[in-house]
């Protein structure tokens, strides 16, 4: 099997978007293609990309039951409202018992692998594609191989693939990804934005004239909401989850619509911000296993636990002389009784390779907080304060 990617260098989203349709056209020309599309902002590009080279496209949204509600709404029903050609496809009773009392990231990871590439290639065969389309973005390469994109070429066989990523392992190697290292039953894969960062990507989108709630969609992990629940996922914590992502998100997304007129600004720094906002669900963050970076390369470690006065400037400079440590938790506050703790996560990024941390106002996080301490089973809340690195963006 191939995988022929766009590596052209990005120099303005006109330019890009003409290449990209070229270099579909010349891998797709008159077959049939599967693409992925997960509701998050590069499957997005990617599918409009195809619609836009006029090839015949199949777009397929995977409902595993892990993908986040934002203000009530569930992501399938948002895809379907975007998207209205879509093909949802309801894997959730098959897939959640498998995940149901898994706490190891990398397991996480592999069974999300496992699943989409099986549901993929059934349809596959079914809806008769010879090519797959995905959203594969340059930080998820760079991050897979441990290699610069000048290291890969257009079309690569995936042995090609394996032996490079094999050799990288434990240098660059930061993480798998769910959506790379997976040999599905097509021809090919064409990747038409495997050369963009995630502002670059919402330029593109900017230029293809989508609706502000696309384009500043924030980044959602592969492993969904499996990579916000630290530890072992049940049936009750992914409910518990949902509801205070839900809280957190879209109380971030009004401060700035209210402030700046958009849920996301590009800031001084070049950085999109916030590039990503959510909520974490520990069992007790006072003794998770929780993941960090060193060196370029993953590693596991507890996080460290503060209360007191509140000084921004100074627990991020803490955050970064850890030692023993990976994250920096600074508590907003608690109840008498609950079960789970919730941690905030709020990063600036330009691409996701590095990440500060978002100044929200310490009114904005107490108002949160307070928000949800009156969620059932909410026993303490933090904010991470920990940048990348010496942090990952998630939490597995």
């Amino acid at each position: 099997m191939l995988n022929h990617r766009y590596l052209t260098q990005y120099k303005d989203p006109e330019s890009f978007v003409e290449g990209a349709v070229e270099f579909i056209q010349k891998h797709v020309k008159d077959k049939r293609v599967f693409c992925a599309l997960s509701g998050g902002i590069d499957s997005s590009a990617a599918y409009l990309l195809l619609k836009k080279a006029g090839v015949d496209v199949l777009p397929v949204f995977i409902d595993h039951g892990l993908m986040r509600i934002i203000r009530g709404k569930e992501e399938r029903v948002w895809i379907e409202e975007t998207f209205p050609d879509v093909k949802v496809v309801d894997i959730r009773d098959e897939f959640l018992p498998q995940i149901y009392g898994e706490g190891d990231a990398e397991k996480k990871r592999k069974l999300f692998k496992k699943a989409y590439s099986s549901t993929f290639d059934k349809i596959i065969r079914e809806e008769n594609c010879q090519l797959l389309t995905d959203g594969t973005i340059l930080p998820d390469l760079e991050e897979s191989f441990g290699v610069e994109i000048t290291e890969l070429n257009e079309s690569m066989s995936f042995d090609d693939e394996k032996t490079l990523r094999e050799a990288q392992k434990g240098l660059g190697f930061v993480k798998s990804q769910h959506n790379v290292e997976i040999e599905y039953d097509v021809e090919a894969t064409v990747q038409p934005v495997a050369s963009l960062t995630k502002n670059q990507v919402r330029e593109v989108l900017q230029y293809l004239d989508m609706p502000h709630d696309v384009v500043f969609r924030k980044a959602f992990p592969g492993p969904a909401l499996a990579a916000r629940i630290v530890g072992p996922v049940t049936e009750e914590k992914l409910i518990f989850q949902k509801k205070i992502h839900d809280i957190v998100e879209s109380a971030v997304d009004d401060f700035y619509i209210t402030k700046h007129g958009k849920s996301m600004i590009i800031n001084e720094k070049g950085e999109q911000e916030p590039f990503q906002v959510f909520a974490a669900t520990f069992e007790d963050a006072t003794n998770a296993e929780v993941t960090g970076l060193k060196d370029g390369r993953r590693t596991y470690d507890k996080a460290k636990c503060v209360s007191g006065e509140w000084n921004l400037d100074q627990l991020v400079k803490d955050g970064l002389t850890l030692t023993n440590y990976t994250r920096l938790f600074y508590q907003l506050g608690e109840n008498k009784e609950g079960k789970f703790d919730a941690v905030i996560r709020c990063i600036n990024s330009i691409d996701a390779r590095t990440a500060n941390i978002t100044n929200l106002p310490y009114e904005l996080l107490q108002e949160i907080s307070s928000k949800l301490l009156k969620v059932p089973n909410v026993r303490r809340v933090y904010f991470d304060v920990t940048t990348k690195p010496p942090s990952t963006i998630e939490y597995v």
